[in-house]
């Protein structure tokens, strides 16, 4: 019995004493290229809504880690960004159910302030109608975004933590350019 507690207080240590990733809760992002805020274009949430840009103080919250993961609606978090395929240039961005893991639901928060697909070599990209998918490029101005916290809708972005790992593709994509 006292085996049992002491390996469950060293696994309880360990869990304890490991770095926590922080969480942008309730953020707003914000093109670069024109300022505007990224929102879904209705309230009725569901699959296929469009992720539209508003202006940032009509522009509904999302929750993003640096690094990997989901970039949820804080609003209903059953939903999050969805890039289509996620490999086509010119994919609309859309709201659909969450599916941990999944592809195309499945962005990386970049240290020079690019939202892309894990794995993959599509960045998100303020397209002139709308927010799209398009290749990650150097030097893309379009592909820049700012995490806006609170109400704060200046241009001033949150600084960015260095992730502890890079994701495949678009980074090494960026960097070979």
């Amino acid at each position: 019995m006292l085996s049992i507690i002491l390996i469950l207080a060293t696994f309880i240590l360990s869990v304890t004493s490991s770095p926590l990733e922080k969480r942008y809760t309730g953020v707003r992002i914000q093109s670069y290229r024109d300022g505007k805020c990224l929102s879904p274009a209705s309230t009725n949430f569901a699959n296929d809504v469009q992720v539209i840009s508003v202006n940032c103080s009509q522009a509904l919250r999302w929750n993003i880690n640096p690094g990997s993961g989901s970039i949820i609606l804080q609003q209903n978090t059953n939903f999050v960004l969805d890039a289509g395929t996620g490999t086509d240039n010119n994919e609309i961005v859309k709201l659909w159910q969450s599916y941990p893991t999944l592809f195309q639901q499945t962005w990386y928060l970049t240290t020079d302030q690019r939202i892309a697909i894990t794995g993959g070599n599509q960045c998100l990209d303020e397209g002139p109608n709308r927010p799209q998918t398009y290749q990650c490029y150097t030097g893309n101005t379009n592909q820049i975004w700012n995490i806006l916290q609170g109400n704060n809708l200046g241009t001033t972005p949150i600084p960015l933590p260095t992730p502890s790992a890079q994701p495949t593709g678009c980074d090494d994509e960026l960097s070979r350019r």
